[in-house]
């Protein structure tokens, strides 16, 4: 086994065998149908990933009570879910792996918000306030009934066992919060009766499918709330877990007033990563194993490291997962290098809980998507041109050379990566970098792209290279408003602060409070290159398009905490030699002062090329940027579609 020896030893959890040490993370997807069923796609899915030598693979959160679900979910609370079940236990132990089920009570997150004593909760990533009604003791004794129901549900359709959900602010992480229970009946007050609820869904579960059927727990490690679920109740707990029968406990950090909010939250690129001291925590109380949540840290080295060093047994993955669903094999049979490691951005996250849409990966087009986006070899070989080298034009270049194409791309930069690598070099965002940008050009590599750098093309090199195929991927660049001022020495682009070529003076205004304009007045804070940084937008809030996670961490809590400041609904209307004039919705003038005036007020297109070669009646296709500015998702999605396609 040799490098990654402890990774790839196998374990025993209760009377499951493990063949290795890597465990699905039981991460939402809403592939299901409309009504919860299970579908062909969630089952493609769960296949691909079953299919990469995956020791345990944990199926996302499944509803336990259909009257309190929320968006699209999985569901188990009836025997009409039966079969669609029995079909997805039976492919993924058709390629030896075992298989339990994540068992959820949404709680105040659902239809009919319920909890155990009404608290409100904001939720960051749902951006909304909840406020559920409090269950009776007859509530809270039927939602214990339909957790061991389910169980036993589970266990009839061929599960090898089931996990408890009681974190991410569901019903079970209410119950046992002495920020959310403040009953006074058997299941409130002191800590023995606030995790009463879980420990007789655990015996429930114990009595009615027996010793054999594998139980595991979803814990809080601390809530990260002054009154919130303490570590050394969580570890007392663990105990109590322990000795009710649960075979196997992973622990998480938080709650959803939490968990976008603190530096330890673990969840967009700018918090830590990590949680394995926590997971060490409970391995100093418990003899039962405990599987760490990545959360974040994505290095295989590290996951190794921490089995070793004893802070944990196994290594629950989720977005890494995602974004590579080979990666387990791939570490196995020693080609860590083409692992496509997972990127931070929390896509993932946004359209699966942000938006209620079905999960997506920025980086990987084909998650959720397996049978449309079956790999097959080009029927015949072409000669493709692709022009830009950002992440679409790379991502096209490499499918269609695996597909057997013959494919060249041209950059006009002294280096591959368009605007996400300069984006790259804002705080946390270095994995933008290393793990796609230098990703995709290592695999474009070994795919047998040629790659020609400092290449700038035109129409006049396209006919005389005459390729059988164009992919326009040229991106686009930033927009310049036309105001007056614009051209003044004091007057950079927020592109050029970010790798470095502009420097700023130190009073700085950032005209611009979208993605772009929120990482610069980061970087610059960050840094300290600047006294005073001010972010002027003509919207009612900034970072407008940014993904959920990342805009409540970075605009709610770092520009803060950096002094930054924020103006809305105000419109630049002049630079001038000391700052900028801008109007306000009421045409009220304002002066700002600055030194320097940084613009990030989008990109725009560049077309030309395209448009050009469409009219000679070259076969063309544009990609990314260059058809609309946009993100990466949508630059990956099609480049991956259009290599498919020729």
């Amino acid at each position: 086994m040799g490098r990654f020896k402890w990774l790839l030893e196998p374990i025993q959890v209760g009377s499951l065998t493990l063949p290795n040490r890597m465990a699905r993370s039981p991460m939402h997807s809403s592939l299901c149908g409309v009504n919860g069923e299970v579908s062909q796609q969630l089952l493609d899915m769960y296949e691909t990933s079953a299919k990469n030598m995956l020791g345990l693979m944990v199926i996302e959160a499944t509803c336990v009570d259909g009257r309190h679900t929320s968006h699209t979910e999985l569901r188990i609370d009836d025997d009409r879910f039966e079969p669609g079940l029995r079909r997805l236990v039976e492919a993924v132990h058709d390629n030896g792996v075992p298989i339990v089920v994540q068992l959820r009570h949404y709680g105040m997150w659902g239809k009919d918000p319920v909890s155990p004593s009404g608290v409100a909760c904001y939720g960051y990533a749902r951006k909304k306030c909840v406020q559920p009604r409090e269950m009776s003791l007859a509530e809270a004794e039927e939602a214990r009934d339909l957790f061991i129901s389910a169980a036993a549900r589970a266990k009839r359709v061929g599960f090898d066992g089931v996990t408890l959900h009681g974190a991410t602010s569901y019903l079970l992480q209410q119950w046992v919060s002495p920020h959310t229970n403040k009953r006074v009946d058997r299941y409130g007050g002191s800590f023995e009766n606030r995790i009463a609820l879980p420990l007789e869904i655990v015996r429930g579960i114990r009595e009615e499918c027996g010793p054999s059927f594998a139980v595991g727990y979803t814990l809080v490690a601390d809530e990260l709330l002054p009154d919130g679920i303490t570590l050394e109740e969580s570890l007392a707990f663990a105990q109590a877990l322990e000795r009710e029968g649960v075979h196997w406990l992973d622990a998480r950090i938080g709650s959803y007033e939490t968990i976008y909010s603190d530096p330890r939250g673990g969840s967009c690129y700018r918090q830590a990563a990590g949680l394995f001291h926590l997971s060490k925590a409970y391995k100093e109380v418990v003899s039962i194993p405990i599987f760490a949540n990545c959360r974040g840290d994505h290095n295989v080295e590290r996951w190794e490291e921490a089995i070793a060093e004893g802070q944990c047994d196994a290594i629950q993955i989720g977005r890494p997962l995602i974004a590579d669903p080979e990666l387990p094999k791939k570490l196995a049979t020693g080609r860590v290098d083409d692992i496509r490691s997972c990127i931070k951005c929390v896509y993932c996250n946004e359209t699966g809980t942000g938006r209620d849409w079905q999960v997506s990966c920025a980086i990987n087009a084909e998650f959720g998507r397996e049978r449309d986006f079956a790999f097959r070899r080009a029927e015949t070989q072409k000669r493709v041109l692709v022009v830009g080298g950002g992440p679409a034009g790379m991502e096209a270049a490499r499918i269609a050379a695996l597909r057997g194409h013959k494919v060249t791309l041209m950059e006009k930069r002294a280096q591959l990566g368009g605007n996400v690598s300069i984006g790259s070099n804002a705080p946390g965002k270095e994995l933008f970098q290393t793990n796609l940008i230098d990703w995709l050009e290592r695999q474009c590599r070994k795919a047998g792209v040629e790659i020609e750098l400092n290449r700038e093309v035109t129409t006049d090199a396209v006919v005389q290279l005459d390729p059988d195929t164009v992919i326009v991927a040229v991106g686009a660049t930033p927009l310049k408003p036309v105001i007056p001022g614009v051209d003044q020495g004091h007057v950079v682009t927020a592109a050029d602060v970010l790798t470095g070529k502009a420097s700023v003076g130190r009073k700085v205004i950032i005209a611009g409070g979208g993605e772009v304009g929120v990482e610069t007045a980061d970087l610059i804070t960050d840094k300290g290159l600047a006294d005073s940084v001010t972010i002027v937008e003509m919207l009612s809030e900034i970072g407008s398009d940014m993904y959920a996670p990342n805009k409540a961490y970075l605009v709610n809590v770092v520009l803060p905490q950096a002094g930054v400041k924020v103006i809305t609904n105000m419109r630049i209307d002049e630079i001038a030699d000391n700052g900028v004039v801008a109007s306000d919705r009421n045409w009220r003038k304002h002066r700002l002062e600055a030194d320097t005036v940084v613009l990030a007020m989008g990109y725009e297109p560049d077309k030309r090329l395209f448009q050009e070669l469409k009219r000679k009646g070259i076969e063309v296709y544009a990609i990314g940027d260059c058809v609309r500015p946009r993100q990466i998702p949508d630059a990956i999605r099609e480049a991956a579609y259009v290599a498919r396609k020729i």
